[in-house]
């Protein structure tokens, strides 16, 4: 089905106001504001964005319901194409803007168009972000302690611990093989790094106490990006579980649970798991094959039987929480199947599993936030450049979209 919006303004219903600034300010976003700026005479141009915002709304066949001028932006390409970006992400519908010397025209045509569910959907998720208010401070937004990193992995410890800090907690800090520390410490500015003992470049058992340690003064632990294989790695999960910390399970970590899943079932601590098929294949005996085929109850399943809050990655991210929940994550695209991903993912859950959203809920906000930022940055890279590094720069831009939202 072919949507079409179309809008015409006069150019000197906006030239003409007193309050022009406060105007731009209020209805337009800062890089549509940035831009209007480098124009000798931009009164033609806001008329024409202002006019395009409207037949957006026209196109989508709902009016400004649920969301403001301000959600849709009209942004120009490097050839000076303009285009609408919505809630942060790209619409595929063309848009043409044209004038006169009196009149703005825009039209918006497409074959898609955002639904009124789609909206609603987004003030769900901006009911989750955890509140802030003028008299905080950074002990007041959580202290999580990141438990990763060995000889050769130490990109997987630090894009984790950057997704965290990225995501709002207060303190993060990055523990690991004291091997490995100072080329973390030089990769992490506002990120604390913490040395710990090691044996063949990955941490040892009498790092134990020193987890420990760190672990009585966090608000949630994220165990398992770049750690490697050893024995010792089974005993200090062990450890970790036995406090009463939540813990944001992932990568090798993962894989030493898959030796003796029942350690699950001895646990003092919530506990969010977050495998790919491959993983949960190690998890649960199950083929890919079988795992691909029936995502939503092999996850629920698992999910019940060991008490965890259990995010399955792949396309359509499934989130399944003890209590029977279960969520399907719908952001994302192809560009986000490299190296790293799932580590940012494993920092922006626990970011705010530490800032006190609940396990269930923080999987889905993290989710959700992790997808959208790689759906913004997809925007401007391409999905064959699209890295982990882009994601991590682009979550406080996903985090901003929903901003504002909370009813």
């Amino acid at each position: 089905m072919i949507r079409v919006g179309t809008d015409i303004v006069e150019i000197s219903r906006f030239s003409g106001m007193k309050n022009r600034e406060n105007f731009k300010n209020r209805f337009f976003t800062k890089r549509e504001v940035e831009y209007f700026d480098t124009l000798s005479n931009p009164w033609q141009s806001i008329a024409g964005a202002f006019a395009a915002k409207e037949a957006f709304s026209k196109y989508l066949g709902s009016g400004f319901r649920e969301f403001e001028l301000r959600d849709i932006e009209i942004l120009h390409n490097q050839l000076g194409k303009p285009y609408i970006e919505f809630f942060g992400v790209r619409v595929n519908a063309d848009l043409s803007i044209s004038h006169s010397k009196e009149y703005a025209v825009a039209t918006v045509c497409g074959e898609d168009a955002i639904s009124e569910y789609h909206i609603k959907e987004i003030h769900e998720y901006a009911k989750l972000l955890p509140e802030r208010h003028s008299y905080m401070h950074k002990g007041d937004c959580g202290r999580a302690l990141i438990v990763a990193g060995s000889v050769g992995f130490v990109g997987a410890a630090c894009l984790c611990s950057d997704a965290c800090i990225r995501c709002g907690s207060g303190l993060v800090t990055l523990a690991t093989p004291q091997c490995i520390q100072p080329y973390a410490s030089i990769k992490l500015t506002e990120v604390m790094t913490y040395p710990l003992k090691y044996e063949n470049g990955v941490i040892s058992r009498d790092a134990i106490p020193q987890i420990i340690d760190k672990l009585k003064n966090s608000d949630v632990c994220a165990i398992g990006p770049g750690l490697g294989r050893s024995k010792a790695l089974e005993l200090v999960i062990k450890e970790i579980l036995k406090y009463d910390v939540p813990c944001v399970i992932d990568a090798d970590g993962l894989n030493v649970i898959s030796s003796d899943v029942d350690m699950l079932k001895n646990k003092n601590c919530k506990v969010i798991l977050t495998p790919h098929p491959g993983e949960m294949s190690r998890l649960t005996s199950l083929s890919i094959a079988e795992i691909e085929e029936n995502r939503e109850s092999v996850a629920s399943e698992f999910a019940e039987k060991y008490g965890v809050t259990l995010l399955l990655k792949g396309h359509n991210t499934i989130i399944a929480s003890p209590d029977g929940r279960i969520k399907i994550n719908t952001t994302g695209n192809s560009g986000m199947a490299s190296g790293g991903m799932g580590d940012v993912l494993t920092g922006v859950i626990a970011s705010f599993v530490g800032q006190g959203v609940s396990c269930f809920d923080a999987a889905v906000l993290g989710a959700y936030l992790h997808g959208k930022a790689g759906d913004i940055a997809v925007n401007e890279v391409g999905e064959f450049g699209l890295i982990a590094r882009d994601v991590v720069d682009k979550l406080p831009y996903a985090i901003k979209s929903l901003q504002g939202h909370i009813i």
